[in-house]
C-alpha cells in the first residue's frame, strides 16, 4: 500500500507497530489512517477506538480480508471509518483514499 500511495503522489509513514502509529499520528496529524483488521498482538478495531478518543475526527480506512463480515461492518457502522476489502488493485486503493478524502472535504465544507 506504502509504495502504490506513494506513487500516487500521497505523503505516507508507515510502521507495524499500533504503539509507534499513535506517537506517529501526535506527532504530525494525517489526513488519513490505513490499518488492518489483524495487528501483531491487537486488532485494528481497537487501534481505532483509541485513535477516536485521541482525535474524535481522524479519518480511518480499515482493510480487510472480511469486508462483508458481520462484526466488521458493525464496527464500521458504529465509530463511522470505511472497511475496504482485500485483496484490491492500485487502482482501487487509489480511488478509495481519494473518496475517502473528498468526501471528509466535502463534510467539511
Amino acid at each position: 500500500m506504502t509504495a502504490i500511495l506513494l506513487r500516487a503522489g500521497y505523503q505516507v509513514r508507515d510502521t507495524g507497530e499500533p504503539d509507534a502509529a499513535v506517537e506517529m499520528i501526535r506527532q504530525s496529524r494525517p489526513d488519513l489512517v490505513i490499518t488492518n483488521v489483524f495487528l501483531k498482538e491487537t486488532r485494528g478495531h481497537d487501534v481505532i477506538q483509541r485513535l477516536r478518543s485521541e482525535f474524535p475526527e481522524l479519518r480511518v480506512l480499515l482493510v480487510s480480508g472480511l469486508p462483508d463480515d458481520e462484526i466488521v461492518r458493525r464496527w464500521a457502522n458504529k465509530d463511522g471509518f470505511d472497511a475496504f476489502p482485500k485483496p484490491f488493485t492500485a487502482g482501487a486503493l487509489k480511488e478509495k483514499v481519494r473518496e475517502v478524502l473528498t468526501g471528509a472535504e466535502q463534510l467539511s465544507s
